[in-house]
């Protein structure tokens, strides 16, 4: 009798993840990332507007 080896006999679709959940993961870290990128920007932009209006 064989011993019983995981990593032969698991893969990622025995965890529930499937190759559609790993698409939407990928893609949300881009979408996420994206935004935060927006959000810096118009952040920045208005303390680039406040410092002028200072001066």
């Amino acid at each position: 009798m064989e011993g019983f080896d995981p990593a032969i006999n698991y893969g990622p679709n025995d965890a529930g993840i499937s190759a559609v959940t790993i698409i939407l993961g990928i893609v949300g870290l881009i979408a996420i990332s994206w935004l935060f990128g927006k959000i810096y920007a118009q952040v920045a932009k208005i303390f680039e507007s406040n410092n002028k209006n200072d001066s």
